[in-house]
């Protein structure tokens, strides 16, 4: 037994030792430093966007010792990510291998640099399961929870596997106190759309609900969703969706809380139709709604 944990101490500290270079210091608040990881070797930087207050000149500092400028390509608050690009030029970007695998109870290793050098807390998955929506409504490929504790430099590190696999970017943005990592799949996809277009685009309706109790039960649903405002101008009153409607279903999905509605309005959506069935003056209708964007703050 002492052997083998020799063996595997051995290991994780050089698969840490191999992933440092890929991890960077980003200095993207005014009194804390956050970290960063190499995405490619051009200088492209993913970091965690709750971090990253600056949008031009924020420092970052690499491996070797120095800091370079890197400016904000674009950002997704739905998945905390935030592309930066720097002017640094041969980068080390880690072996993303993915984290599909990754089951409760497996070994996993937190490398953050905080400062000049990297650090390393080693957990284990708490949580993991399939794809999640995020309270702000970007979509994760799978969620991957670990106990390892946010603290300085946690945000926008690096989380690999036992085997020295890099598993997602680690952020503490998602979900209040729970340390967690945006899976490799949501990197890709987040990461390809910030650098082509600056932003991932968000649909939107234009209309505030609150689930209610259908009594009695209309088609046999027994909750659904009540319009409490309609936004001037918005896909909603275009469409013709009034205060007091109440949404039953979009397309074949029934909308018995607020969240239902979501998927509904990822990116791809956006510019499409979406058919709702609503319940107005005691009898079922469709309306049908162009799916709008919702514009970045």
């Amino acid at each position: 037994m002492g052997v083998r944990l020799v063996e595997l101490s051995g290991e994780l500290a050089a698969a840490v030792e191999t992933a440092a270079p890929s991890v960077v210091r980003v200095e993207g608040r005014r009194r804390s430093a956050s970290s960063g990881v190499a995405w490619s070797a051009d200088g492209v930087v993913v970091a965690s966007h709750h971090a990253v207050d600056a949008e031009e000149d924020v420092p970052v500092g690499l491996d070797d010792g120095r800091t370079v400028k890197a400016r904000v390509v674009g950002r997704d608050p739905g998945t905390d990510l935030a592309v930066l690009r720097t002017e640094a030029t041969g980068l080390a970007a880690p072996r993303w291998d993915g984290s599909s695998g990754s089951r409760v109870g497996h070994l996993v290793v937190g490398v953050s640099r905080p400062g000049r050098t990297a650090r390393a807390r080693l957990g284990i998955v708490s949580a993991a399961a399939g794809e999640w929506r995020t309270p702000a409504g970007g979509r994760l490929e799978s969620y991957l929870e670990t106990d390892i504790e946010p603290h300085p430099g946690f945000s926008g590190g690096l989380l690999l596997g036992a085997d020295g696999s890099a598993l997602g970017s680690t952020t503490a943005g998602l979900l209040r106190g729970a340390g967690m990592a945006v899976p490799v799949a949501a990197l890709r996809r987040v990461v390809e759309t910030l650098l082509a277009h600056g932003r991932v685009r968000r649909g939107y309706l234009g209309i505030g609900t609150q689930t209610i109790a259908m009594i009695p039960p209309v088609a046999g649903q027994t909750l659904a969703l009540i319009v409490l405002s309609v936004q001037p101008d918005s896909p909603a009153s275009k469409a013709g969706l009034m205060v007091g409607d109440v949404l039953l279903r979009a397309g074949e999905e029934r909308l018995t809380h607020p969240g239902a509605l979501v998927p509904s309005l990822d990116e791809e959506r956006v510019g499409r139709e979406l058919r709702l069935r609503i319940w107005r003056a005691g009898e079922e209708r469709d309306v049908t709604i162009v799916v709008g964007e919702r514009e970045t703050a």
